[in-house]
């Protein structure tokens, strides 16, 4: 009893979930609408593993193909008989329905993602850290992203329509030259975003990489490729005499490469969008009343109109998140990262390696489908109007 509760632990924590959220959600609209939202989230992942698996059927070749493909190399002969029966034991021969259920119970019951046949070993194996090394890297780029993208863009939709000196004769001088310095200083700062945001969007993030890389071999220094240096890439982070600093330092000189590159066209693209949601909610009428009542300045824009574009960013965090993971495969290749999107790249284009493929491209949808569904409860919370509309509708 003990090892089945063990090898099925995924299925009771998602059923254990689900029981929870229905019990809460009888009591409560907050909760039956978390409830329903993580009911269209399983369902959506679902979908998403059976378009994955059909995909990598598609695919040329099976697993048995490539393990016998592999013993021709160490000269054996290998009759098609042979190349039947390792097609029935590894239960291919079977059709692709029933094989994508088997696939998605192993999933489901204990977290299993395959057989990696260019490996040899299971996909879990395969994978190790490299996917959380991948994740860290998209929340970092994510990160980056809206703490660069949501300031600023709040400072560039409030300067679009300033003009570049004070001119109010109501001011004494010595307010108008510091109000001037300061609306001069905004401008010039609107003027540069929009020109990051523009080459944001046009140029490449692998031609980002590129240009910088050759920076630092023009100027003559060591390129911040991979993740640490010779030196330091075989070293241990504690040895005898304790933590390793220098590791840790070596390590930061060549994580910040991967994390502005992939965070370069969100960054820009956010921008974009921020300084657009803040001028559209800055130009209605509940803000010219607010201002007629008095309210001005900072105060207004604080708990008007940037109050009520922030939510929307929301409902983009999971679109940024895959758009970045997108990115990251190419961007790996060319700074020489040993992650999970080099690995697909490999699975994909050297080795022909669909479970594996399979295996990190439903990951990478899982991690997608909760962040929407995280940004969804987020929004319940901070928007009762959101769930309100939600509930009216269902007639609950």
């Amino acid at each position: 009893m003990q090892a089945f509760l063990t090898n099925t632990w995924l299925l009771w924590l998602l059923s254990g979930t689900a029981a929870l959220l229905w019990w809460r959600g009888r009591s409560s609209q907050l909760f039956y609408y978390i409830f329903n939202r993580y009911l269209l989230a399983l369902g959506t992942l679902l979908l998403v593993s059976g378009i994955v698996f059909s995909l990598m059927e598609v695919l040329p070749g099976d697993c048995a193909e490539k393990m016998i493909a592999y013993k021709n190399t160490q000269g054996e002969v290998i009759t098609q008989a042979q190349i039947d029966a390792e097609r029935a034991r590894m239960g291919l021969d079977q059709p692709l329905p029933v094989r994508w259920a088997s696939w998605v119970a192993d999933l489901t019951l204990k977290g299993d993602l395959g057989f990696s046949c260019a490996k040899r070993q299971s996909v879990n194996m395969a994978l190790g850290d490299r996917f959380w090394m991948s994740l860290g890297f998209c929340i970092a780029g994510l990160l980056f992203a809206y703490l660069i993208a949501v300031p600023f863009g709040i400072l560039s939709a409030w300067s679009l329509n300033k003009p570049w000196l004070d001119r109010k004769r109501h001011h004494t001088p010595l307010r108008r030259l510091r109000n001037s310095i300061g609306l001069v200083i905004a401008k010039l700062v609107d003027l540069q975003l929009r020109l990051i945001s523009y080459l944001g969007l046009a140029l490449p993030n692998f031609l980002l990489a590129l240009s910088i890389i050759l920076l630092y071999v023009f100027a003559g220094e060591p390129t911040p490729t991979g993740l640490f240096s010779d030196e330091w890439r075989g070293q241990p982070w504690f040895a005898e005499q304790g933590f390793q600093w220098g590791k840790l330092n070596d390590f930061m000189g060549h994580i910040w490469l991967p994390i502005l590159v992939i965070g370069w066209a969100a960054t820009a693209l956010q921008l974009q969008t921020v300084r657009a949601l803040v001028v559209d909610e800055s130009n209605k009428l509940y803000v010219e009343a607010a201002r007629a009542r008095g309210i001005d300045g900072f105060r207004l824009w604080s708990r008007y109109p940037v109050r009520h574009s922030i939510s929307p960013l929301f409902n983009s965090v999971g679109f940024d998140f895959q758009r970045i993971f997108n990115d990251l495969p190419i961007v790996a290749v060319v700074i020489g990262l040993t992650d999970a999107a080099a690995l697909l790249i490999e699975a994909l284009a050297m080795t022909n390696d669909q479970e594996l493929a399979a295996g990190i491209l439903f990951l990478v949808a899982l991690v997608v489908i909760g962040m929407n569904f995280i940004t969804d409860v987020i929004l319940a919370v901070l928007d009762p109007r959101v769930r309100n509309s939600v509930m009216q509708a269902g007639g609950h």
